[in-house]
């Protein structure tokens, strides 16, 4: 999934529990293990104002990270 506005816009349309099923598949999909991954009303609220005011520039460089994580790198 490339993270760009329209996307997180659908995201940010979601239920908080279908917004935490993305997430949680997003990480399994970078292989974050997300099995005891805690996604509550707090973190959604969270979540949920990040994305709200996310620039192109931050979802380009959340793209990159995920990227970069999915290929084994890890790094920042």
């Amino acid at each position: 999934m490339m993270l760009d506005k329209k996307a997180v816009n659908m995201l940010l349309t979601l239920d908080d529990a279908r917004l935490a099923l993305v997430i949680k598949k997003i990480a399994s999909d970078a292989g974050i293990d997300a099995t005891n991954l805690k996604i509550g009303p707090s973190e959604i609220a969270g979540i949920r104002a990040a994305h709200s005011t996310a620039t192109d520039s931050d979802l380009s460089r959340a793209d990159e990270l995920i990227k970069s994580f999915k290929s084994g790198k890890r790094g920042f």
